[in-house]
């Protein structure tokens, strides 16, 4: 570690819990690019590379790392750090936590970083719990969104650090080349993605013989230029989320892309959705009142435009720069700590 009041650590250590497109694992190497830029050697522990033809090496992010001068990556499998003298590890998939145990003689205190992207780490019936039991363990944490926050601090170990650095996302390549819709005299084009639910799939069903809407689904992993592309050709997003999510990535890149938002509030999306303002608000998983939703928007396109305005204006709110200055400021943060309780 270095010294002084501002000081970084040398080193950070990353778990990458899979090579895919999801939001979480997004999430975990945009902060591992925000290390790196600060010139902190980033240790990248992750499975085996994925294919060439992998949709998750179409990501800018994946790209920077994998050819960055400070960032190794090392397969999970073998991950040790009994080598690193005081070592500053960021995770996100709790189940990791036992292998950093297990990599580790020490306990690493303020140095370990539980990066929380879910509301539902506070049920202590998900995943046996695994989730909710590591809110006592002793360690550093940051929220994605107020709400996670809120929905963890009752049963958070409160002697350590835990910050809200809202989630940050690349929103001008999703507005990049985003069409002026007009869609008037055409039926409106509805997207939605079935990774989470089948939701979309019922609401098509049920719209199936109506002339003025047509749907698109997305049901496997998209590069990221076919992702924005989707956006692009759609009117409206229909957004699928769990019923417990820590943010919800879609709902925020078809805001940026200049799609309609149809979605139900599932607590960490509420980050940046407001009802009637920025998206239309159903009732989560109601197949049923999502299509009327869809039908009021087919019959009455004068509130498409204010609602993608304020979409486009929301979306302003969550840029990559905002997180990065953050999740350094934290670091440094975390460094002067642990310097002091070194001394102590």
């Amino acid at each position: 570690m270095t010294t002084g009041p501002a000081a970084l650590p040398r080193e950070l250590h990353v778990l990458v819990p899979f090579w895919g497109m999801a939001g979480g694992v997004i999430k975990i190497l945009d902060y591992a690019h925000h290390a790196s830029t600060a010139g902190v050697d980033v240790h990248l522990w992750a499975p085996a590379l994925p294919a060439p033809d992998a949709a998750v090496r179409s990501l800018p992010v994946f790209d920077v790392l994998d050819g960055a001068n400070n960032v190794t990556i090392f397969r999970i499998d073998d991950l040790s750090l009994d080598d690193t003298t005081h070592p500053w590890v960021l995770f996100t998939e709790p189940a990791h936590h036992a292998l950093i145990e297990h990599a580790t003689r020490s306990s690493l205190g303020h140095q370990l970083i539980h990066l929380i992207q879910g509301t539902r780490h506070a049920n202590p019936s998900w995943n046996g719990g695994l989730h909710y039991r590591l809110l006592h363990r002793p360690m550093s944490r940051i929220t994605v969104t107020e709400q996670v926050a809120e929905s963890i601090r009752p049963h958070v170990n409160m002697r350590f650090a835990h910050h809200v650095i809202l989630e940050g996302h690349d929103m001008a390549y999703f507005r990049e080349g985003a069409p002026d819709r007009m869609p008037h005299g055409r039926p409106l084009r509805v997207l939605y993605t079935n990774w989470k639910s089948d939701l979309g799939g019922r609401v098509a069903e049920l719209l199936s013989d109506n002339s003025s809407l047509t749907f698109d689904a997305i049901n496997t992993e998209c590069t990221w230029d076919e992702l924005r592309r989707r956006y692009h050709a759609a009117d409206i997003f229909l957004c699928t989320p769990g019923p417990e999510e820590g943010f919800y990535l879609p709902g925020l890149e078809a805001m940026a892309a200049g799609c309609v938002v149809v979605s139900s509030f599932v607590g960490g999306n509420e980050a940046y959705m407001v009802e009637g303002v920025n998206c239309i608000r159903v009732p989560h998983d109601d197949a049923d009142a999502h299509a009327a939703a869809l039908l009021e928007l087919a019959n009455d396109r004068s509130r498409h435009r204010s609602l993608i305005a304020a979409g486009m204006e929301t979306v302003a709110n969550h840029t990559l720069e905002r997180e990065r200055d953050e999740f350094i400021d934290l670091l440094c943060s975390l460094a002067q700590s642990s310097q002091h309780a070194e001394v102590t």
